[in-house]
């Protein structure tokens, strides 16, 4: 039964397996063995059966030493057995009988070595000599064979020359693979290598083997070229070979193939630069966008050797076309940049509800790579659309995102083939698109600030104080309006609490105002009071003032303030005009009326006894004295303000006023729809004036007149040929208010500034009073009029300044 005498296994150790049928000796001779050597490790068997068990168990044995003449099986047979499956592991056949023939017989069969038992002790040291030399040159043999066998099945260069390149001791087969090259040159000249080497590196090259030769140890990296369209990188590491007396007499080392991975570290290095280059561009930091994205394009076309880069995203990059399409959100693209015509382009649109799976892709990763666009599923659904317009064999596309949605992607395009994208590029991919989210977030950026400039600029070029509250209700902003109202600095006021400027009765009129805003509607609430300077000075104010955004559980607001002096002093003195307009109006209404009936009563009477035409004439001007007091107290009436105006339906209003002028058989086109702001019996009387004006005109002859009428003395559409008028009421084509035309014969141009004047007419009968009061009823809402040639030649009263609902 075999036993192992000492565990475990280096490359130090020498392993024995010894086999005696005799116990005793058996470790006896393992004893001695141990003791000669240090590195031996005997194992000990005493049948040739449990032999090759034990060497069944332990492959790693390196020498067996066997007795002869053992029962069942002799060691002869012990040994045959052994070279079946072990032909060149050491046996050394160790026998008490010594016998040319036993000796003879080892050998033919393959016996290392041969050698008899003696009673003496030195046997055993040189028993332990033999074993050592049969396992030395045994372990020569099998690692040079193996170097043999793993140079022949290796991809990689190895290779020995003596110390000055001379003659060529070994190289691997690899070599003819790597050059391109057959061995057979380099036997025939050692240094033919040299020829393969690139031209560029050859100085390189030789410098190496130089300093090999010389002892030193090399490691360089250079381009071999197998052929004029092949170029590869081979690393190689030599070492100096030396004898017992330190001299090099053979140079030695090994080259692999590094193509793939100086190519990826060239790729890794100008992805770098490129990444570098494009997230310090110029174009990019100050949200330039169409400039950063024409630069961000161009550059990843080069760095990945791809036909078309494209950009899209879910917002357009400026106005125009709406986020959402009638069915559905909509990728826009940007930039689609061709590298071979090295042309850009954009506009194209992607529905996103018609392709989920590739917008899932997208959403579920920072970039995908699609070797063939056609096939893979995630791009399928582009396939008879894009992809086929296109002709795009394979894509890698990076993902945009913003606060963790996807907002677009940058997409790389291989036109007519497929393409194995490897891992750099894909993190180069997702990288650049980190370029672009930036190059938007800046775009984005830099809008903010043009406007933020824009609004500071019309903030400091207004007359009115305006000022802002943070949350605190300290003053974070002021224009120089406000400082000079307030005679202070801007720094003497910004960071003070709004209560230390301001009077402690208006500020609780003013809390509870904001308190009572519908901030989400942007309601706006507004005061007047008297604004205190740092001197003391009081200024009659308006304040109009909300809340600024995001501050819905704060105090941020924004106020502007108007100084009112002068609008208090109009004020005042309309109070006083109004006092004596009331009482011109009390001398009119009364002090004239009165006498005015009178003489009409008298009349009656006189008309009673006396039948006389002049009592007729008395009668008209008396007529004529009653409509110019009604024209004058609608002309003091018309002119003060509309304090307080009210959503009025425009065409409602411009048939009622119809229905209260004879209009004969002229006809009204009403062309709008629109709501204004106004006083409704003040409109009414505007456009009765107007209609009656229009109606009374009509032709000069063929018309009846009333005293007030404007007689138009141009040729125009309605020139006396009896057709019937109509008169228009519209909107003006710019939005800023309404018309009324008529199809008359017009108004000279000559004569319409005057039209507008009071007592002006071309008829002796009329008061001239009927235009001007138009005129007052427009300027007390605020607006404008102004009369001009219509469309076929009458007169176009065109109405501006109106504000509509």
């Amino acid at each position: 039964m075999a036993e192992t005498r000492r565990p475990g296994y280096s490359m130090d150790e020498i392993r024995v397996l010894h086999v005696d049928d005799e116990p005793d000796f058996a470790d006896l001779t393992a004893a001695f063995l141990e003791r000669a050597d240090e590195r031996f490790v005997v194992e000990t068997a005493t049948s040739v059966a449990s032999g090759l068990r034990a060497l069944d168990e332990d492959r790693t044995v390196d020498c067996i030493v066997s007795d002869y003449d053992m029962p069942e099986r002799s060691g002869i047979d012990f040994l045959r057995t052994v070279r079946e499956e072990h032909p060149h592991l050491p046996f050394v056949l160790f026998t008490g009988k010594g016998s040319e023939t036993v000796a003879s017989e080892a050998l033919r069969a393959g016996a290392t070595d041969y050698l008899q038992k003696e009673s003496s002790t030195e046997q055993y040291e040189l028993l332990a000599n033999r074993v050592t030399n049969a396992v030395r040159q045994f372990r020569g043999r099998r690692a040079e064979q193996r170097l043999v066998e793993v140079a022949d099945n290796t991809d990689r260069l190895i290779f020995v020359f003596d110390a000055d390149w001379s003659e060529l001791l070994f190289v691997s087969a690899a070599y003819e693979e790597l050059w391109g090259r057959s061995i057979s040159e380099l036997n025939d000249d050692p240094t033919a290598f040299l020829d393969g080497v690139h031209p560029d590196d050859c100085g390189r090259v030789r410098d190496a083997m130089d300093r090999l030769a010389a002892g030193e140890p090399v490691e360089l990296t250079f381009r071999v070229t197998p052929s004029e369209d092949t170029l590869r990188w081979i690393e190689v590491r030599g070492e100096p070979i030396r004898d017992e007396t330190g001299s090099v007499v053979r140079v030695a080392g090994f080259g692999v193939d590094v193509t793939d991975a100086q190519r990826r570290r060239q790729r890794q290095q100008r992805q770098r630069e490129t990444l570098l280059r494009l997230a310090t561009d110029d174009a990019v930091a100050d949200g330039s966008f169409e400039a950063a994205i024409r630069t961000i394009t161009e550059a990843t076309a080069r760095v990945l050797d791809v036909d078309r880069v494209n950009v899209w995203l879910t917002a357009p990059e400026s106005g125009g076309d709406e986020t959402e399409h009638a069915d559905g959100e909509v990728l826009h693209c940007v930039d689609d940049y061709d590298r071979r015509a090295d042309e850009h382009g954009a506009g194209a649109r992607l529905r996103i509800d018609e392709h989920p799976a590739y917008l899932e892709a997208l959403e579920t990763n920072r970039a995908i790579a699609v070797d063939d666009a056609e096939a893979d599923p995630r791009t399928a659904e582009l396939a008879d659309g894009y992809l086929a317009t296109h002709d795009v064999g394979a894509l890698l596309d990076g993902t945009l995102r913003s606060g963790g949605d996807v907002i677009g992607m940058i997409c790389h395009e291989c036109v007519g083939e497929t393409r194995e994208w490897t891992n750099d590029e894909v993190e180069f991919a997702s990288d650049v698109a980190e370029v672009v989210h930036r190059a938007v977030r800046n775009r984005e950026r830099a809008a903010r600030e043009r406007d933020l400039e824009r609004y500071e600029t019309i903030v400091q070029s207004l007359a009115d104080a305006v000022y802002t509250l943070d949350d605190e209700g300290r003053i974070d902003f002021v224009n120089d309006a406000y400082a000079e109202m307030k005679g202070a600095s801007r720094e003497e006021l910004l960071g003070r609490p709004i209560r230390d400027l301001v009077d402690d009765e208006v500020i609780a009129q003013t809390t509870a105002m904001y308190e009572s805003l519908d901030r989400r509607d942007g309601d706006i609430a507004r005061i007047e009071y008297d604004f205190r300077t740092i001197d003391g000075e009081t200024i009659p104010v308006e304040l109009r003032f909300t809340s600024l955004p995001g501050s819905e559980d704060g105090a941020a607001r924004v106020g502007v303030i108007r100084d009112i002096t002068d609008r208090k002093e109009r004020e005042r003195e309309l109070e006083r005009q109004n006092e004596r307009l009331d009482a011109f109006t009390r001398l009119v209404s009364h002090d004239l009326r009165n006498p005015l009936r009178v003489a009409a009563g008298n009349l009656d009477l006189a008309r009673e006894s006396c039948d006389s035409p002049r009592l007729d004439d008395a009668a008209d001007a008396l007529d004529r004295m009653g409509s110019l007091i009604d024209d004058l107290l609608a002309v003091a009436r018309e002119g003060s303000s509309v304090d307080d105006p009210g959503p009025l339906d425009l065409a409602d209003t411009v048939e009622a006023s119809w229905r209260n002028v004879e209009t004969g058989d002229a006809t009204l086109a009403i062309e709008t729809d629109a709501s204004v702001r106004g006083d409704e019996s003040r409109l009414r009387q505007l456009f009765e004036n107007l209609f009656r004006n229009g109606v009374e005109h009509g032709t000069p002859s063929g018309r009846t007149r009333s005293d007030d009428a404007v007689e138009h003395d141009a040729a125009g559409g309605g020139d006396g040929d009896g057709s019937p008028l109509t008169i228009a009421v519209g909107e003006l084509d710019d939005g800023s208010g309404f018309y009324v035309e008529d199809d008359g014969i017009g108004i000279p141009a000559d004569r319409r500034e005057s039209v507008f004047e009071s007592g002006y007419t071309t008829d002796t009968d009329g008061t001239g009073f009927g235009l001007t009061i138009a005129r007052e009823v427009v300027e007390a809402h605020g607006w404008e009029i102004e009369v001009t040639a219509g469309n076929t030649g009458g007169a176009r009263f065109e109405i501006t300044g109106v504000s509509f609902e």
